[in-house]
């Protein structure tokens, strides 16, 4: 999701196209099941190009690439990470892990992007 509107969407022929902009990326770890304790958040610089029917780009942590597709990064989801990763990511408050559980953002941000949102300029933009 993007956090500002720093960036600008256009068009290049009949693909969508992102500028750069803050990002938030949902992430969990790769060595534990998804629950309210590996539930994690992290701002990265991403520009989203359109990969057929999918927006998709790259975000660098830790000097890894990770592919980003979407909503979050994964779609709606959090992306599942390394343990070196996961460490760089902010937790969540479990208030807001309750509200993304219930709010049907199937493949897309779902009725919690708005505190999402929030939370995120709140604590990850310093």
């Amino acid at each position: 999701m993007y956090l500002t509107k720093e960036g600008r969407t256009y068009y290049r022929g009949d693909e969508q196209h992102h500028t750069k902009a803050p990002f938030l990326i949902l992430v969990q770890n790769e060595n534990s099941p998804l629950g309210p304790d590996n539930f994690r958040a992290i701002v990265r610089k991403v520009a989203l190009s359109q990969l057929g029917p999918w927006m998709m780009g790259t975000a660098r942590i830790q000097g890894q690439s990770i592919t980003i597709s979407g909503a979050y990064g994964n779609n709606g989801l959090p992306k599942t990470v390394s343990e070196k990763i996961y460490n760089e990511a902010t937790p969540i408050p479990r208030a807001l892990y309750n509200l993304w559980s219930i709010g049907d953002g199937w493949n897309s941000c779902g009725s919690e992007a708005p505190a999402m949102r929030k939370w995120a300029l709140e604590n990850l933009m310093k």
